[in-house]
């Protein structure tokens, strides 16, 4: 699913157990293929049992619709953007991300996103390409190039599920 629309961020943000999970970072050298976040959402969502289709991408205009409106960014928990800058700058769009995958059941990419969870702890990381830190703390490192397009959402969501059982496993042991 792609937020795409406050409407849509808000059913995302109230879904229930969303806190709960880890989120999924994306970062791709020198790009991501557009539509890769949303792909790997809609792939959890019909094979994460536990999601209840509640994973979720989200549109750069609604980052910044987000950061742009102090109620939708107080939802996040977020009541001021930084003192020196306004909302909508860097600054404040990182903040979001990182409010975002905080709350969990999100795929957030880019350079500004990969700033705002380095660190958090609660995050699936992923480079397609050369990872950014020397691929320190990246859980998956791929060559998209030595793969098809359309494989790339079912290799990162896949990967993801083995690693939230191998977690899961680990805390029972």
């Amino acid at each position: 699913m792609l937020a795409n629309d406050l409407p849509s961020f808000h059913r995302w943000f109230l879904a229930a157990g969303a806190a709960t999970c880890p989120a999924i970072l994306l970062h791709g050298f020198p790009d991501l293929q557009e539509g890769l976040g949303d792909a790997v959402a809609r792939h959890l969502n019909e094979f994460d049992e536990d999601a209840a289709g509640n994973w979720s991408a989200f549109a750069p205009e609604l980052i910044a619709e987000i950061a742009a409106h102090s109620a939708q960014r107080n939802l996040l928990g977020l009541a001021d953007s930084c003192k020196n800058c306004p909302p909508s700058s860097p600054c404040g769009r990182r903040k979001i991300f990182a409010a975002l995958a905080d709350h969990g059941h999100a795929v957030v990419e880019g350079p500004l996103a990969v700033e705002a969870c380095a660190p958090l702890s609660n995050i699936f990381r992923v480079s397609l390409g050369p990872a950014p830190f020397g691929g320190r703390n990246f859980h998956l490192v791929l060559s998209p190039e030595l793969f098809c397009a359309r494989s790339m959402p079912a290799i990162i969501g896949d990967t993801y599920l083995e690693w939230m059982a191998a977690r899961e496993m680990a805390d029972t042991v």
